[in-house]
């Protein structure tokens, strides 16, 4: 009797972006110390499914449908947390006196006083910046002087504020965290398990895109992501994101610009929009450039804030542009007419090896994967 010969489990690692505009999913796989491009897929959500997050059910059946007809082989995934609904700080908290000082009370501490969440309802995740001031292993622990107590600490318990005690001068550190509910954390838990899929990982997006249109890149930069309904601005500076705002206004409040200047539906709007992504115009419409120019004040206040809470600081020369919107005919140009930095329109497959003859079409689709990529490029623990 023949047996079929069970086929091995792939070794690639899908990256799903689940979005307001729907679903996309690359699965690269590693060859000879290098990741390769195995598939990808998009899934447009219908308009009567809007908050794909808030309807588990419709959107595993999404996803598995674009896994099955990509082809993907894979069945561990990383996933994207929406920027907008996640807590980003960088805090200082004074430097450990030995490695094996536990750092989780001083950091809950400090965000105890900067989200209006109550920490019990959400899930942490930490990144220490200045990890050169961390204590090496072994390292004697340093002494360090109690200041005499004066009246507003009487009465204060030690371990309802881990600072108290502390010697003054002593030197801080900066850690980035990140926080998430952890409802909206159950809700991706749920759609995966529905979709039959391992959830490998949660990040945020920022990450992912650091990751894919970054990479080792330790300059200060900003990376603009205009999606469907919001538009995402991250500083980056040694790989840390130091600076995250997102505001409502994307390709949506374009088309509507622009509906209103031509007179016409919404429909017929988002149709000439992305006729004039591949018609090979001239010039970016003025009507277009009326429309992205919340966003560039927006980039403006950013850069502004980053100067001010960063005094000394290299200032931000380079702005990688990134997201479906971005394919706009000569977007780059105005960003930097309108922003006297350097603009370039970000290329999530460069650190890639892809397919021979694919790179036109991924040129063409790139822009709105870069979250996607990201995630894919990530190995990571179990959710």
């Amino acid at each position: 009797m023949a047996f079929k010969k069970k086929e091995a489990p792939s070794l690639g690692l899908i990256g799903i972006d689940i979005g307001a505009a729907g679903i996309k999913a690359v699965e690269l796989v590693p060859v000879e110390q290098r990741l390769k491009l195995e598939t990808y897929g998009y899934a447009n959500a219908p308009k009567e499914l809007a908050g794909l997050l808030d309807r588990p059910k419709e959107a595993a059946a999404i996803l598995m449908h674009l896994v099955k007809k990509a082809g993907m082989k894979s069945v561990r995934c990383n996933a994207a947390l929406p920027s907008q609904d996640v807590f980003h700080a960088i805090i200082t908290i004074p430097q450990p006196r030995t490695a094996k000082e536990d750092l989780k009370p001083m950091i809950e501490s400090q965000v105890k006083k900067l989200t209006p969440m109550p920490i019990e309802d959400m899930i942490l995740d930490s990144t220490v910046i200045d990890k050169h001031l961390l204590p090496k292993a072994g390292a004697p622990e340093k002494p360090v002087e109690k200041p005499a107590k004066d009246k507003k600490e009487e009465g204060q318990k030690k371990e309802d504020n881990p600072l108290i005690g502390e010697k003054k001068d002593r030197q801080h550190i900066r850690v980035l965290v990140s926080g998430a509910p952890k409802v909206l954390i159950q809700k991706y838990v749920e759609i995966f398990k529905l979709a039959k899929l391992d959830l490998v990982s949660l990040e945020t997006e920022a990450f992912a895109q650091i990751r894919s249109l970054i990479g080792r890149d330790k300059t200060r930069m900003m990376v603009v992501d205009i999606g469907k309904s919001r538009t995402n601005l991250t500083i980056v500076s040694e790989g840390i994101p130091f600076l995250h705002r997102s505001i409502k206004s994307g390709g949506d409040a374009m088309t509507e610009i622009l509906a209103k200047q031509m007179g016409v539906e919404s429909a017929q709007a988002e149709q000439a929009k992305r006729d004039l992504a591949f018609g090979g115009a001239s010039e970016l419409p003025a009507a277009l450039k009326d429309a992205l120019q919340p966003i560039i004040h927006e980039v403006r206040y950013s850069l502004e804030q980053y100067g001010q809470q960063f005094a000394g600081e290299t200032g931000i020369d380079k702005i990688i542009l990134t997201g479906g919107s971005v394919q706009l005919p000569h977007i780059g140009e105005f960003f930097t007419e309108q922003l006297d930095r350097s603009v370039y329109i970000g290329d999530p497959w460069a650190r890639l090896a892809t397919p021979k003859g694919l790179q036109p079409v991924l040129d063409e689709v790139g822009a709105r994967f870069s979250v996607a990529v990201g995630l894919a490029m990530k190995q990571g623990k179990k959710v």
